[in-house]
Formats: C-alpha cells, sequence, structure tokens
C-alpha cells in the first residue's frame, strides 16, 4: 500500500479538524493516506476516549465534493467499483467489532455509513509499523524477534478466520509493534481484495493470509523481495524456519497448511526463542519525522541496512492499475493520440509488405537470371 503522511497531502481531500462523524466521533488530525483510505486521529466525544479514524477513500475512484465533504465516484466506470470497494470495508470492520479484547488485533469499536462512504472507529495505537522498526534499526529481523511475531500473527488469524473472514492484505505495513509489548495486526484489505476480484472476496482460503505472512516475515529476515511464492535458503534465516515458510507459501495442497491451526502446530515445532521487537515511547512520537537514522544495538554486531526493493506487481495489480487509468481519464483528451497511434500502425504494416515485395520480386529476379 502506498502512502503518503499529513505534510504530503491536499486539505481539499480531508476531513478537516473539527468534523464530527456519527454524531460522536471527533476528527482531530490525520495521520496518514494510503491508496484506498484516510486515517486521522480524533476522540470519542462522549467518552474522551482516544481513537483512530479510518476513512475508505480510494483515489483513483473517488472525489470530495466540496464543503458537504461527502465522496462522489469520478464517473459511472468507477461507481460500481467504488460502492463495492465501500461495502467490503464496512462489512470488514463490522465483523471486527465482535474481536474486541483481542491481545493481537487493533480493537474497531464499530463501523458505519456516512458521508456517501465507509469509515471504522478504532483504538489509537502507541507503536510503529513493522517497516519502520526495520528502518528505524538499519538491519533485518532477527529469528528471535521473526519468531515473537510469527506467534502474535498466528493468535490474531485465529480470531480473524474464526469470524468468516481474511485479513487480505498482510505486509510489512500491517503488522503493528507497540510500545506495550505487543504486536497487531491492522490495515484490513477486503476492499483492495474485492477491487481486485471485481466482486465479493472468498473468505475460505485462509492459506492466502497464511502466503501473505510468510512473504513478509521472509522478507524482513532477508531483505529480498519474494516473488511467484519462490524463496531460495539464506544465512539470516534458520532452516526450520524456511522450511516452515515454505509450506506457507505452498498453495497446491501438498505441503502447505490448510488452517491456521496447522500453521500454529507447526510454528511450535520451529526451536527457535521468541524475542518481542521492543519499540519505546519517543521512538514512537518521533517515527514519522524524517531523516530516519539507524539505532545502534548493543548487544548485537552491525549490519548493512536491509534492501527495500520495491515488490513487482502480480497480473491482477496491473490489471487493478489499468482499470484505475482507463476510468480516471479523459476519452476525449486520449482521442488525438489513439487515432496517432493507429495511423502509425498502418505505417508500420504498409512499409512491412512492400519490404516484402521487394524481397520477393529480387528473389524471382535471381531465379530468371
Amino acid at each position: 500500500m502506498n502512502q503518503r503522511f499529513s505534510e504530503e497531502l491536499d486539505p481539499a481531500e480531508l476531513l478537516p479538524a473539527g468534523t464530527l462523524l456519527h454524531q460522536r466521533y471527533a476528527i482531530d488530525g490525520v495521520l496518514a493516506r494510503g491508496t484506498y483510505g484516510i486515517t486521522y486521529f480524533g476522540h470519542d466525544a462522549k467518552t474522551g476516549t482516544q481513537i483512530a479514524v479510518k476513512e475508505y477513500f480510494p483515489y483513483a475512484l473517488a472525489d470530495r465534493a466540496g464543503e458537504n465533504r461527502s465522496l462522489m465516484p469520478k464517473n459511472k466506470a468507477c461507481g460500481g467499483l467504488f460502492y463495492l470497494g465501500s461495502e467490503m470495508f464496512y462489512r470488514q470492520h463490522l465483523a471486527l467489532t465482535d474481536a474486541k479484547g483481542s491481545s493481537n488485533i487493533v480493537t474497531v469499536y464499530t463501523a458505519f455509513f456516512e458521508n456517501g462512504t465507509s469509515y471504522a472507529i478504532m483504538e489509537r495505537l502507541e507503536g510503529i509499523t513493522l517497516e519502520r522498526y526495520l528502518r528505524l534499526r538499519g538491519r533485518r529481523l532477527y529469528p528471535e524477534e521473526c519468531m515473537f511475531i510469527a506467534a502474535s500473527m498466528a493468535d490474531a488469524l485465529l480470531v480473524v478466520h474464526s469470524l468468516n473472514s481474511l485479513h487480505y492484505d498482510i505486509n510489512a505495513q500491517s503488522i503493528f509493534l507497540c510500545t506495550d509489548g505487543t504486536v497487531k495486526l491492522i490495515a484490513f484489505g477486503a476492499a483492495k481484495a474485492g477491487l481486485r476480484a471485481r466482486h465479493p472476496v472468498d473468505d475460505t482460503e485462509p492459506w492466502l493470509d497464511l502466503a501473505a505472512l510468510a512473504r513478509t516475515l521472509y522478507e524482513a529476515m532477508t531483505g529480498q523481495a519474494v516473488f511467484e511464492d519462490e524463496i531460495a535458503p539464506n544465512a539470516n534465516v534458520p532452516p526450520a524456519f524456511f522450511d516452515l515458510f515454505r509450506r506457507m507459501l505452498d498453495q497446491s495442497g501438498r505441503y502447505g497448511f490448510q488452517s491456521v491451526f496447522d500453521y500454529r502446530h507447526a510454528l511450535a515445532c520451529v526451536d527457535v526463542g521468541a524475542e518481542c521487537p521492543l519499540v519505546g515511547a519517543e521512538e514512537a512520537r518521533t517515527a514519522f519525522q524524517e531523516p530516519v537514522r539507524a539505532i545502534a544495538m548493543p548487544s548485537r554486531p552491525a549490519e548493512e541496512p536491509a534492501p527495500q526493493p520495491e515488490r513487482k506487481k502480480s497480473v491482477l495489480d496491473r490489471a487493478l492499475d489499468a482499470m484505475e487509468s482507463a476510468v480516471t481519464t479523459d476519452p476525449k483528451k486520449d482521442e488525438p493520440e489513439k487515432e496517432m497511434r493507429i495511423k502509425k500502425r498502418i505505417g508500420y504494416v504498409y512499409a512491412g509488405v512492400v519490404a516484402v515485395a521487394l524481397i520477393l520480386a529480387l528473389i524471382l529476379r535471381g531465379l530468371i537470371h
């Protein structure tokens, strides 16, 4: 998920501070803007509780409609996709309200429709994402830290899957390391998956989340991007972890896991100790300030910062990108360019025919003489 932070955002696309949602939840400011939504911080006007507010707002499909703060699809072609995504966002977060109190999932208090889109009201966490943690530490993830995160995610996915749901978007930005020593799963992606599939997504494929978790942890431990679920042995990955990752990535049904219970049992057999990736309160407060400086770990040898390769886009990602480009482009503006491309193609075909005719003529002339 591409993220932009508050200083990079256009104020016209944001809900202003002081906005009251559902006659209760006040917006105090903005945290970040992703491809599919905006995350704000705020408070519950009735209880004073600090909260996070997530607004479903895919910028490729919708715009803020002036002062009334409502979202409107960019055009008719965008409308169906926008409302499908909004419905999926609402349904997933409403289901997560049944998981309140889980120590490894961000608490969702409620979800509702307003301003032509959907919102989720969540607990406000203190900490940083796994992606940010690796950048702050300037190194790769240690096996002991990986074990702690892997176990935390097992508990989180047991709860999510028991609700007949999936996460759909596990990556280094959706694993959150809290200052209290817990690791939580955040940034659920049913809306994103729904748009990729162009219809309500299937909740009966738990290996999708397990494969995404394996890719995330392998990349965090090695600094190498995983393409087409192919991984290779690496000195930073203990053999037992490598075998676990291969099983998590196998979706053929021969060696892979059929449920989170199977994964959790296999994880218990990995002989690696668990160590909580500690995040200080000051680090959490300054996490989004640039430049990022590497923090030395005295108990460990210094390592080179892990490279951050760009993940290769899947066929579905490229298809959605093409769709978004098509539905947000003015067709009239493209007509001259399209006409020019057609003319060029005709010219190439004509030149090819002429060239073939000349070659045949020379061959026949040589045969005659």
